[in-house]
């Protein structure tokens, strides 16, 4: 393998992942908006995210039985 083959083979590697770039495509994002997006959401606007969960049911019954006691 001579110099030329080498350097060929390196430019080849090279541009491979740029070339792959551009056929990305998830929910319609190109490459660019989707690394923009991933970067926004998790490390420029992550926080405390609390999650409260409410049990639908129960909050029915309880109004149910307060209107029936009325």
């Amino acid at each position: 393998m001579d110099g030329k083959e080498t350097a060929s083979w390196l430019c080849v590697l090279a541009a491979a992942p740029v070339a792959v770039a551009g056929f990305f495509s998830y929910n319609s994002l190109t490459l660019e908006q989707f690394l923009w997006a991933l970067l926004k959401f998790e490390l420029l606007c992550a926080g405390g995210r609390r999650f409260v969960s409410e049990n639908f049911h129960y909050t029915l019954l309880a109004r149910k039985e307060d209107t029936d006691l009325d």
